[in-house]
């Protein structure tokens, strides 16, 4: 897929797969903040650091779960 700051989807494999509707953010330092919603609701707010590890800046999602998502995002990106 291309690369986009547009909102756009991403599938999460877990228990059951399922839809994630994702809208970066620009900030200030140049690294996108990304609002992560299910089924209209917002339930994190996602950084990738320099590093390159995913961090959750506001949600409360296991770290197993913000890996998945962020490698969803990543792979969306490519």
């Amino acid at each position: 897929m291309e690369k986009s700051d547009e909102v756009f989807k991403i599938r999460v494999k877990e228990a059951s797969d399922k839809y994630l509707l994702i809208r970066p953010e620009e900030t200030t330092d140049g690294v996108p903040v990304y609002h992560c919603y299910s089924e209209g609701i917002s339930i994190c707010q996602l950084r990738r650091e320099p590093s390159g590890e995913w961090t959750q800046l506001w949600g409360g999602l296991s770290a197993d779960s913000v890996g998945r998502i962020g490698g969803a995002i990543v792979d969306h990106m490519l």
